[in-house]
């Protein structure tokens, strides 16, 4: 008895702890928007990236989003001249640059009404009520208070991260995948996979829907797939009847050049930052010799997926219910995407997030998986723990790679803790 009253006292004090970094982080981006580093901040993702989409939207210049199809890089291009037009504190070496669809332009036109850090601040804001409904969401399924959820999260340092610079993997990402899941869970499938297509906004975030969507699929249970393919349907018709035809093939085009501008060295893209196993390890080779190994890596890439639909195909043929099915296709979508996309930096494993939750849960389709609470703990702690020394020594190319090795292996920990307990379905993972 002892013992757990000393459990829930430290318990209750680490969210008191983590209440406190929540108000201190939300004053910090209050004051830096509103007073002390107004200027800096226009070097914010979201001030030169989405603001100058918006105000480009705002004027109808849509052309300009993307660079020509021949372009190799975007320094230099029209959406480059325009962010320095704009923005009178942006450092001339810095570039400007655009990669998503037309409709995240359209939706941050009205941000461009606003002053630069006036926007940053109510995008910040917005992506803080949406974590607030995912911890809402999540707290539902599995048993914890949403109130925990959310102050915790603040403790997850991709969240602080993707908050700081207004990137979209709060609003864009976390929020669509809670709900789609969410609504799995509540067997509203179709519609579950209508709300996945929006994570077209936020494309990282896309791979683990469609993971769990295809798992679905091989186990005949088709609604999923086909609530995305509508939902997608619908948006590139959206698209093209908003922006026209030559602006939305403008921007499939462009992903030759964003795929050869990430990993060219070139300013623009922090390179510490990058996670995701096919960039650490190209990044490793000389700039000359990235185009040969691109292939071989993205291939093994590829494996890692069939990998993990195989391994949740047979995990869905022992005798476990249709929502632990589908979670664990989730958790382990959700771990392929952090390891294995390409496109990835350190603010995107604000995804793994729900994984977390779910291996924490008291409650709902995962709780009997307690065996795999250390994973959620060891997986918090590290990835947050790192961000200090990737900021620090931005020059370390091996840092970001142990990060993601770290990654593959509470994977790994993760698979085969759940390959025991498909054989072993009547035990709880911490007795295995």
């Amino acid at each position: 008895m002892a013992a757990l009253r000393s459990s829930f006292s430290s318990y209750r004090l680490l969210i008191f702890l983590a209440t406190a970094w929540a108000l201190a982080s939300c004053i910090f981006l209050l004051d830096s928007n509103l007073f002390s580093a107004r200027e800096k901040f226009q070097e914010s993702d979201f001030i030169m990236t989405f603001y100058v989409a918006g105000d480009l939207a705002t004027k109808g210049r849509y052309e300009e989003l993307y660079p020509s199809s021949n372009a190799r890089s975007f320094i230099g291009s029209p959406f480059d001249k325009a962010a320095h037009a704009l923005l009178p504190h942006l450092p001339k070496q810095t570039t400007g640059a655009y990669m998503y669809t037309p409709l995240v332009a359209g939706f941050f036109a009205p941000f461009s009404l606003l002053d630069p850090n006036a926007a940053l601040l109510a995008w910040q804001v917005l992506s803080i009520l949406a974590l607030a409904v995912c911890a809402l969401l999540l707290g539902h399924i599995t048993g914890r208070k949403p109130s925990d959820i959310f102050f915790l999260s603040f403790l997850f340092a991709p969240v602080f991260l993707t908050l700081w610079a207004g990137q979209l993997g709060l609003g864009f990402g976390l929020l669509p995948l809670c709900i789609g899941y969410f609504l799995i869970l509540r067997e509203r499938p179709l519609l579950a996979g209508i709300v996945w297509s929006l994570l077209l906004l936020k494309p990282q975030f896309f791979m683990p829907a469609a993971f769990v969507a295809i798992v679905c699929a091989c186990m005949k249970r088709f609604r999923v797939l086909i609530g995305i393919t509508l939902g997608i349907a619908g948006l590139l018709v959206l698209t093209i009847a908003i922006f026209s035809w030559p602006v939305t093939l403008q921007w499939v085009l462009s992903h030759r050049v964003s795929d050869v501008y990430f990993f060219s060295g070139l300013q623009g893209i922090p390179s510490h930052l990058i996670t995701g196993l096919p960039a650490n390890l190209m990044v490793l080779f000389p700039m000359d010799e990235r185009d040969a190994v691109k292939l071989p890596l993205y291939i093994a890439a590829a494996l890692f997926w069939i990998f993990g639909l195989l391994f949740c195909w047979r995990f869905g043929k022992s005798q476990v219910n249709e929502s632990t099915q589908i979670s664990v296709a989730f958790i382990v979508g959700l771990f392929l995407a952090s390891v294995t996309l390409p496109h990835f930096l350190y603010y995107d494993l604000c995804l793994l997030l729900p994984a977390g939750v779910l291996l924490l849960a008291k409650s709902g389709p995962t709780f009997r998986f307690s065996g795999l609470r250390s994973v959620a703990v060891i997986g918090w702690i590290t990835i947050s723990g790192l961000l200090p020394p990737l900021l620090v020594f931005a020059n370390q190319k091996m840092l970001p790679l142990i990060l993601e090795i770290l990654i593959v292996l509470l994977f790994a920990r993760t698979i085969r803790q759940l390959n025991l307990y498909t054989r072993c379905p009547e035990q709880e993972l911490s007795s295995l």
